[in-house]
Order: structure tokens, then C-alpha cells, then sequence
């Protein structure tokens, strides 16, 4: 009888796996270089980012500067030197008198910026007082007014003297106009 022999077999296995070892190491190598490589391509187009981004805010803040410096230049002082806020008594005009059905209307606008106070308006005939009314003042952006007379026309006839008594705080002032009925 012939005997068969057990071909030793231990061998092949340790091939396979050296192979295998090898094949992960190539593998886990390419990955990492790309991966690093990735990482690094972020980090410096991050950077251009950042860099580009301080650059374009330094533009915005230069032409800011430069509009501010255009409106500062082109400010156009309402009196010629002087300030209307810093002023001791209370300015402005009477901007309309008019009628408009059985109403007087009488609109005052005041020079300076007043945040609340009062206008109280008389209308003068022949030195009687025909009439009286007060209301609020209204603050605006740079100056205030009157808050409107509507002034109910009956009764009434002739022309007037109109006299605007203003009061804000520590300040007064009076505007003067005239109005026909």
C-alpha cells in the first residue's frame, strides 16, 4: 500500500497573510497621504479666505471714511456759524396760514430740536386776544414744530396778528405772523 503524504500546507497561509499585510499597509498609507494632503489644501485655501476677508473689510471701513469725510464736507451749517440748539431763547417761523373750509390753519416750525414742551397761539385783532390754543411741541430729526393750530373760523373775521409763544424746558421764544379771515 502505498501511503499517501500530507503535503504541509502552513505555508500558503502565511503567504496569503503576508500579502494581505502588505495590501493594508499600501491602503492605510494612500489614505492617510490623501487625507493629509486634504487637510492641508483647507488650511491654506482657509487662510486666502480669511486673508481675502480682512482685505475686503479694510476696503469697506477706507470707503466708509471717505463718504463720512463727503457728508461732513457737504454739511451745510443752517446759521453761518452758529448753532440754532445753542442759542438763549427759542427761533422759527410761521411756514402756513391758510383756510381750508371753516378751519384757519396755522403751521410754526421751530429752528432748534426740542424733545416735548408747549406752543401756545393768540390771535390778536386790535389788541383783544380773539383767541387761544395750546399744543404740544414735535421733535424732528434736526428741528421740532408745532404740533398744528386748526383754528375753527366762526366768529372770527378780518386780519390777526399771530402770536406763537414757545416753551421748552429753561428756553422760550415768540414767532409773529399774520393771518386774514
Amino acid at each position: 500500500m502505498a501511503q499517501k503524504r500530507k503535503k504541509n500546507k502552513k505555508w500558503v497561509y502565511w503567504v496569503i497573510m503576508a500579502v494581505l499585510f502588505v495590501v493594508a499597509g499600501v491602503v492605510t498609507y494612500l489614505v492617510c497621504v490623501n487625507y493629509f494632503a486634504d487637510k492641508k489644501g483647507e488650511e491654506e485655501q482657509n487662510t486666502e479666505e480669511v486673508e481675502e476677508k480682512k482685505d475686503e473689510n479694510e476696503k469697506k471701513d477706507d470707503e466708509k471714511d471717505e463718504a463720512e469725510k463727503a457728508v461732513e464736507a457737504k454739511k451745510v451749517e443752517q446759521y453761518e456759524g452758529s448753532d440754532p440748539n445753542k442759542m438763549e431763547e427759542l427761533s422759527g417761523a410761521i411756514t402756513y396760514t391758510g383756510l381750508s373750509g371753516d378751519v384757519l390753519m396755522v403751521r410754526v416750525n421751530i429752528d432748534q430740536y426740542l424733545d416735548g414742551g408747549t406752543c401756545e397761539l393768540r390771535l390778536v385783532q386790535g389788541g383783544d386776544v380773539a383767541y387761544n390754543n395750546i399744543v404740544e411741541i414735535v421733535g424732528g430729526a434736526a428741528t421740532s414744530s408745532c404740533a398744528g393750530f386748526d383754528i375753527p373760523v366762526s366768529g372770527l373775521s378780518g386780519d390777526y396778528e399771530v402770536v406763537v409763544k414757545l416753551n421748552s424746558g429753561e428756553k422760550t421764544g415768540v414767532i409773529r405772523g399774520e393771518a386774514g379771515v
